[in-house]
């Protein structure tokens, strides 16, 4: 195949003639492996789409990006257009650009991804994004301010969405938190190579001036109580999402070397000083428990710190891990090694308390789970042991809790700690709305972002309703 359309040739067949390309360049440092499209390049791929009268990958996605029009501009050559489009269209737009897990939405919902390759629809957003910041492309103003206020708890990714949509619908917005710097963890425990962080601190700025307040460092033990956010702020959303880390609870988990890959990972994607050492994976070999994006980041960090090894264990298979597909393949480009199938059951350990290996049972796939993923069953009588110097687990995360804040333990919650809500995201307390990790868990970072802006519509319709006196 041919990497551009020559004379006489026929748009709609643009998907047979060009081949996808994927903008990747592998570093040795803490850098984005992805780098933009260059106008050529992203208007090519943008071509293979076919424009399909029913497109489904518009339906796959959350955010109900206009995929065909972005990309009918972008092959086209209108790429100042496409990009007012997607400014317009969505808000926090790098967010969409930089942490979309399209390969498992907008892609994998593509009528091309059986036939040849989808349509890149990710890379493709990112050009439109960098070709906007680079051209001017500025986001719709806010609208005049209409004298009522939020407070949003919470400074991650849920807060800063929910934060910056009630700030353009003109409401004065105060983002409290406990961190010193808002970001969540986009900013404490997102690599690099995943997310630059001067992406994120630029919205921060653009809060700033669109009149968003911090209140960063805050305990909530002492500094606030529910019924003074009710009384200063006619709405208050509870946007929490940072939790506690699943422990390991196996045999052995006590033995040195055996870690949490979260606090692992804050050692490399965090500002703020840690409390405990940091650990040392030169020149060892590192097992990963866990197939999620937390256990990616792990093995890719592992590898660039020096790692002689980093191989996952993972009890689904390539195909029902619960990774990003796109983040295991690159992982796995950069040396990372896979063990699917595969259960840890015991951890062994030296005289001296290190570990030495990870015991494993062989495992087979069952009926699905209420995820979708089919259950692991493990095989007795088919163990065997894994070498490591250093485990880092990555089992995901607990449901978030509550902070402890005088007054929010009167909210109802469910079985597993999260806050209820009513169809309007308001719970039990009026005036009192939630949205995010904090109602349903787990949920993913693109959820995350739907949860806010269905939430911001839900607070905007009853302040609305208060300012008429309806």
């Amino acid at each position: 195949m041919s990497t551009s359309l020559g004379a006489g040739s026929n748009p709609k067949h643009a998907w047979r003639e060009v081949d996808r390309v994927e903008p990747t360049e592998r570093l040795s440092d803490f850098r984005e492996v992805f780098h933009p499209y260059d106008e050529s390049t992203a208007s090519q791929q943008a071509s293979r789409c076919v424009q399909c009268p029913n497109p489904n990958c518009v339906a796959a996605c959350p955010l109900e990006v206009p995929i065909p029009q972005l990309l009918a501009l972008t092959a086209d050559g209108q790429f100042q257009d496409a990009a007012e489009m997607l400014f317009t269209t969505q808000s926090l737009p790098e967010f969409v650009a930089h942490i979309c897990v399209e390969k498992r939405l907008c892609e994998a919902a593509c009528v091309l991804d059986k036939p040849s390759d989808p349509v890149p629809i990710g890379s493709i957003t990112r050009f439109l994004l960098d070709y906007g910041w680079k051209h001017g492309v500025t986001e719709p103003p806010s609208l005049s301010a209409n004298g009522q206020r939020v407070a949003v708890i919470g400074s991650g990714l849920c807060g800063l969405v929910a934060a910056d949509a009630l700030a353009r619908l003109g409401y004065g917005v105060t983002i409290m938190g406990s961190p010193l710097k808002p970001g969540g963890r986009l900013v404490n425990g997102l690599p690099g190579f995943k997310v630059d962080r001067a992406v994120i601190e630029r919205r921060v700025r653009l809060l700033t001036e669109r009149g968003v307040e911090f209140r960063m460092g805050i305990d909530f033990r002492q500094d606030i109580t529910l019924a003074e956010l009710r009384r200063g702020f006619d709405a208050v959303l509870i946007a929490l999402g940072r939790t506690d880390a699943v422990p390991l609870t196996i045999p052995g988990a006590e033995l040195r070397n055996v870690c949490q890959a979260y606090p692992f990972l804050l050692h490399y994607t965090s500002d703020v000083p840690l409390q405990t050492p940091p650990v040392e994976v030169r020149g060892r070999r590192v097992v990963v428990l866990g197939g999620g994006d937390t256990a990616m980041d792990a093995l890719r960090i592992a590898l660039r710190c020096g790692a002689s090894e980093a191989l996952c264990l993972c009890r689904r298979d390539l195909e029902n891990m619960p990774a990003d597909p796109r983040e295991q393949r690159n992982a796995e480009e950069e040396g990372a090694r896979f063990l699917f199938l595969s259960q840890p059951v015991a951890i062994g350990g030296n005289p001296s308390g290190f570990v030495t290996h990870v015991r494993c049972l062989r495992v087979l796939l069952g009926a699905p789970d209420a995820s979708g993923r089919r259950t692991p069953i493990p095989m007795p009588g088919t163990e065997f042991d894994v070498p490591a110097d250093v485990v880092l687990v990555a089992y995901g995360f607990a449901p978030p809790k509550l902070p402890p804040c005088p007054g929010f333990g009167d909210l109802a919650l469910d079985e597993q700690g999260c806050i209820k809500v009513d169809a309007s995201q308001m719970t039990n307390i009026p005036d009192v709305f939630a949205a995010g990790a904090i109602v349903r868990w787990p949920v993913s970072m693109i959820e995350t972002v739907r949860d806010a802006q269905k939430a911001v519509v839900n607070i905007d319709r009853f302040l609305a309703e208060r300012r008429s006196g309806a």
